[in-house]
């Protein structure tokens, strides 16, 4: 039985180190995404919660009948608005979730002693999406298979 430590069941050296190298190599491209996970989560609560506040900023203005500043707010919340549609950080970060989540799997499927092959193909797919910033299973050639199976 396979082992933390040890995923190819007492392999030979060379295949171990193999499989430690690509171990390390998924882990490197977890914490990756885990940091822009981070950061456009960040980012996309601060946009929602800087609206939030303007918006009711405005109310407060338009109660006290002070319509040079509700006008000055009013501008403010678009200019979030278009922020919020120029960079997209609330649909990256969802992004980056199923990222680390499919990530995460495949460091178990790693450690339960999957052939390297199949953690580097899953591994290079994951790449592609990353690079891409296309969620799984988006590219054209599955449209075109969904297309033909209608």
């Amino acid at each position: 039985m396979a082992t933390l430590s040890d995923p190819l069941m007492g392999s030979s050296a060379s295949t171990t180190a193999d499989a430690n190298a690509l171990l390390a190599e998924v882990n490197a491209f977890l914490v990756d995404c885990q940091h822009r996970l981070a950061f456009n989560t960040r980012w996309d609560n601060l946009l929602n919660v800087a609206g939030i506040v303007l918006s009711v900023a405005i109310i407060a203005s338009g109660a006290y009948e002070t319509s040079r500043l509700t006008t000055i707010l009013g501008g403010l919340v678009a200019a979030i608005v278009t922020a919020q549609r120029a960079f997209p950080f609330g649909p990256r970060a969802q992004f980056y979730r199923v990222l680390v989540g499919q990530t995460a799997n495949l460091l178990t499927d790693v450690r339960a002693g999957t052939q390297l092959s199949t953690v580097a193909t899953t591994l290079k797919s994951l790449r592609l999406d990353f690079a891409q910033q296309l969620p799984r299973g988006s590219s054209s050639k599955n449209d075109d298979n969904e297309k033909s199976e209608k």
